[in-house]
């Protein structure tokens, strides 16, 4: 990222515009005055991504990467199909009640789980309980009180983008998010393929999702409150070790399908994340100055005493948890009782100053995990096939045409399509929608050739396809899908799919140039790919209130999934 934006900025410093050195402009040829055209249109629109979603993981591959092969499948209603490329998956039933109370009762009175990996790699995942839904009375409260002495912080509602994650993973550690797993909970499956049955069959409601080519090596959710990703309050055990610690009231675990149950603690801000900071915006775009989460490096505010400094607090008191400092009779303080006696005695006893407070509120930091991971519980069983995986048969592609300079603009619905492997060398290309209103063209080759994407649709340019809006008093035409080929011919091995889509050639048509929309590995993207057929944004509707795209952006998650 670096290196690309070095040179970009370069560019442009170089010649920021053509009346300031037409000298130099008069001796390029005109692929070369293209170039550094799309090399200033690139950087502007890199500029406003990174403002928007942060700096890209450096190995970040936009969906084009051997990833794409790993992780969550939705189609439930094929899973158990043997005609379908599962090879017919033996799908779980749903939980009983008997069996959801007496793993419930396992992880609420058992304090620190064993973590007892099973080796799986294709696995169902099923939800069982959503934190403080039925605490257990005497244990955990499966909530939490905030360092502001007021707010609970019910944890399960805090608690997202469930994953699986491999930390010594070839090539690096990779993150799986499990769709649909947020909040502490699972989103109902209504369409999941009972078994021995083919599409069109009868089929069930689950909680559940089918990871294949994943890890069952280590598990985590994210903070969504707190900005962090944990991975140390979880426990996995087997159905054998909950009857031997429970005894015969959990034998009904045992119905022949091997499962293992897994739970999670919550904990709040405990780190450096509490502590009181400011981003200096005015250096944003300064590749120095980023830190690990896309943003700006933070300088933080330290209270000085007696010499020393000491960490000021985030005023947001509600984001962390910790024991809010009040007098014998309960009130807060005020200005006449901060005297410098009272201050040693509280930085003394670990108490901090928070920011904003003049000094008069002071809380001591402290986790809220308490050694019960109840505060979401969910099934893992092993997918057995009667037949081989046959791996990515297909992508679908969003791509941004290079004009978005905001938030709202990001949309990825400029042009949609889908590949669609049929064979080694070839596959399908169905165009889906067409969202920008500049020409834009696909599998342009040097510059000649391909589908513009409004001709294929056969409708003018300024007309905006299928992304259900009016923008402006554009016309939003509702069209059917367009195959635009049968049998495009490339390396659509398994090995190679991914690339071969990726090296599809998209153009966008400004400044009197073509530009191509890239998704290069670590740099702002104009295109990216998912595995399955996810429905793209409506006409100005950030792609982040749709996808965690934000998240996926930096590294955070290896699939983009539907929340």
């Amino acid at each position: 990222m670096k290196k690309f934006l070095l040179t970009g900025i370069a560019a442009v410093a170089m010649c920021t515009a053509f009346t300031s050195c037409s000298h130099d402009l008069d001796s390029l040829s005109p692929d070369e005055l293209e170039n550094l055209e799309t090399q200033k249109v690139f950087s502007k629109y890199e500029s406003a991504f990174i403002a928007t979603f942060g700096q890209p993981a450096a190995d970040q591959e936009w969906g084009f990467g051997a990833t794409v092969t790993r992780s969550e499948n939705a189609n439930a209603n094929e899973w158990a199909d043997p005609n379908k490329e599962y090879g017919g998956l033996k799908v779980p039933p749903p939980l009983t009640d008997e069996q959801i109370a007496v793993v419930k009762k396992y992880f609420q009175t058992v304090q620190y789980p064993d973590y007892e990996d099973p080796g799986w790699t294709n696995y169902f995942m099923q939800q069982v309980y959503k934190g403080y839904t039925d605490p257990m009375p005497g244990y955990s409260p499966e909530k939490y009180l905030a360092a502001d002495g007021n707010t609970w912080i019910f944890a399960s509602n805090n608690m997202d983008h469930l994953a699986a994650i491999d930390p010594d993973a070839d090539g690096g550690e990779f993150v799986d998010h499990i769709n649909n797993f947020n909040h502490g909970d699972c989103s109902p499956n209504y369409d999941v393929l009972d078994n021995g049955q083919t599409v069109g069959g009868t089929h069930h409601t689950d909680k559940i999702m089918y990871m294949k080519e994943s890890t069952t090596a280590s598990f985590g959710y994210y903070n969504s409150n707190g900005s962090v990703r944990h991975t140390e309050y979880t426990g996995l055990v087997s159905y054998e070790t909950i009857i031997r610690a429970l005894g015969s009231e959990a034998n009904c675990l045992d119905d022949g399908w091997n499962r293992s149950f897994m739970g999670f603690d919550f904990e709040q801000m405990v780190g450096p994340e509490v502590q009181a900071a400011v981003l200096d915006y005015s250096v944003q775009y300064n590749t120095e100055l980023y830190g690990p989460d896309g943003y700006p490096v933070k300088e933080y505010k330290w209270y000085e005493w007696n010499g020393q400094q000491y960490p000021m607090l985030n005023s947001n008191q509600n984001r962390y948890c910790g024991t809010f400092y009040k007098k014998a009779n309960g009130q807060d303080l005020n200005d006449s009782d901060i005297t410098d006696e009272l201050i040693t005695s509280l930085l003394s006893q670990g108490y901090l100053p928070v920011d904003g407070g003049a000094n008069k509120k002071w809380v001591k930091v402290g986790g809220c995990a308490d050694g019960y991971y109840s505060d979401w519980i969910v099934c893992l069983t092993k997918a057995d096939q009667d037949g081989p995986f046959s791996g990515t048969r297909f992508l679908r592609v969003m791509a941004e045409d290079l004009s978005a300079s905001q938030a709202s603009d990001f949309d990825f619905n400029d042009v949609v399509f889908d590949v669609e492997r049929i064979s080694d060398t070839k596959a399908r290309i169905t165009l889906q929608a067409a969202g920008g209103t500049l020409p834009l063209r696909i599998n342009s080759t040097n510059g000649e050739g391909g589908w513009e994407v409004h001709a294929a649709f056969n409708v003018p340019v300024n007309t905006m396809v299928n992304t259900r809006a009016d923008l402006k008093g554009l016309t939003n035409a509702d069209c059917e899908p367009v195959v635009l080929s049968t049998n495009f011919a490339g390396d659509f091995t398994e090995a190679n799919f991914a690339e071969t889509v990726r090296n599809i050639r998209v153009e966008v048509y400004k400044s009197k140039t073509w530009m191509p929309l890239d998704a290069k590995t670590g740099i702002a993207c104009c295109k990216f790919a998912v595995s399955e057929k996810k429905a793209w944004p409506n006409e100005r509707q950030n792609i982040d209130s749709m996808y965690g795209f934000s998240e996926w952006v930096k590294g955070f998650t290896t699939t983009l999934v539907n929340r």
